[in-house]
């Protein structure tokens, strides 16, 4: 069966782990100054082989560089915030992280959709010091 990520899997997973990682230090952080949570959860995620070929199939080859570069979520993230103001300030400490670079924001709090849902999308890139699909050394991971 194909691994649809091939030998990048392992990659996603360590790179999910940092950023897990990093997101609960920047919680801490904000907990030790501010005696209160930045969110109240986080949870993340790589896309299963068969969703992410899934996707592929709609107009991709089924190959690790589709999976990888032409689809951006590969990993996701997801951080719930009790309060509006907790998920600008979160983001503004993404921001802050060095290996962190936004990409791409969707404020559908400041801007609803039309039938009503509330969120904040971001795209962002990981620099690790991994090789890539494309075979260079450092290169940045995207994630929603």
């Amino acid at each position: 069966m194909l691994n649809i990520y091939g030998d990048f899997e392992p990659t996603l997973h360590e790179i999910l782990d940092d950023l897990m990682t990093g997101i609960n230090d920047l919680n801490t952080d904000y907990q030790n100054q501010y005696h209160e949570s930045l969110f109240e959860h986080l949870n993340g995620r790589i896309k299963s082989q068969d969703s992410m070929k899934q996707k592929c199939q709609k107009n991709l080859p089924l190959t690790p560089y589709s999976a990888l570069r032409e689809n951006r979520d590969s990993i996701g993230i997801r951080i719930v915030c009790n309060f509006i103001d907790n998920i600008y300030t979160c983001i503004n400490s993404l921001e802050q992280m060095s290996d962190i670079q936004i990409i791409k924001k969707k404020d559908y709090i400041t801007n609803a959709k039309a039938n009503g849902y509330r969120s904040y999308h971001l795209i962002l890139a990981k620099t690790v010091e991994k090789l890539d699909v494309d075979g260079t050394l450092i290169f940045l991971w995207r994630v929603t």
